[in-house]
């Protein structure tokens, strides 16, 4: 069965950025596993930050389950990331080698958002690491992802190399999207990218609604579900 990998920032992160490309790929026979690498405790001036951990990870797991993924790991970096450490990367060589992606999706590298930027840097430099023979503290066998794709969250692209037409899964997307309540409850932003995707599929001539990515990495064809 074919993997696809992606890594959020956030909890929902991923379902902003690939949801209804994910859940379209799950659709055709594909298994899917997300990477939280911060909890997203950070996300309330009110709410506790264990609390919000908690609820926030429970939320990740229910839109998960909603896009029919197979699981959600939660590396539990601390939200606001600045940098990242070398026990981060390994952990990410080991789940990159571990559940052995054709696809990979991450935040794209023009992201501004420090929290973004700071994955996309991390996932890109485990990648490095995990397609060769380093890290002796590393397990598995090395592994590199055919296809490396980053998608936009808060920042939208300005140039893609990619457009995905959704028309058919945005409204799992959007399901998806809406398990994500301590973050909708105060700004509904599923409203504003259903805009972004209703934009990006008349613009890109791809069906109702699309999602569009940065191609980081490819093959010489694209996997049909993506072509």
């Amino acid at each position: 069965m074919p993997t696809l990998l992606a890594f959020g920032a956030h909890p929902d992160d991923i379902e902003i950025g690939c949801g209804g490309t994910v859940r379209k790929l799950i659709e055709q026979g594909w298994r899917a596993v997300h990477v939280c690498v911060t909890s997203g405790e950070a996300g309330s001036s009110t709410i506790d930050k264990s609390a919000l951990a908690a609820t926030r990870e429970q939320e990740a797991r229910r839109a998960a389950e909603v896009l029919g993924s197979e699981r959600v790991e939660f590396l539990r970096a601390p939200d606001g990331l600045t940098q990242y450490s070398r026990e981060q990367k390994i952990t990410v060589i080991d789940l990159i080698r571990e559940v052995r992606p054709e696809i990979l999706f991450v935040h794209a590298s023009s992201d501004a958002f420090p929290d973004h930027r700071v994955v996309h840097e991390l996932v890109m430099g485990a990648l490095a690491g995990a397609a060769g023979p380093w890290y002796q503290e590393a397990r598995g066998e090395p592994h590199q992802p055919a296809t490396i794709l980053g998608y936009e969250v808060w920042h939208p692209l300005t140039t893609h190399q990619l457009a995905v037409d959704i028309s058919a899964t945005v409204e799992r997307k959007l399901d998806a999207l809406r398990c994500h309540r301590s973050q909708i409850e105060t700004t509904h932003y599923d409203q504003a990218f259903l805009g972004l995707a209703r934009y990006r599929g008349v613009m890109a001539f791809c069906g109702s609604h699309a999602e569009v990515f940065e191609v980081l990495r490819t093959p010489l064809s694209l996997p049909a579900g993506l072509a």
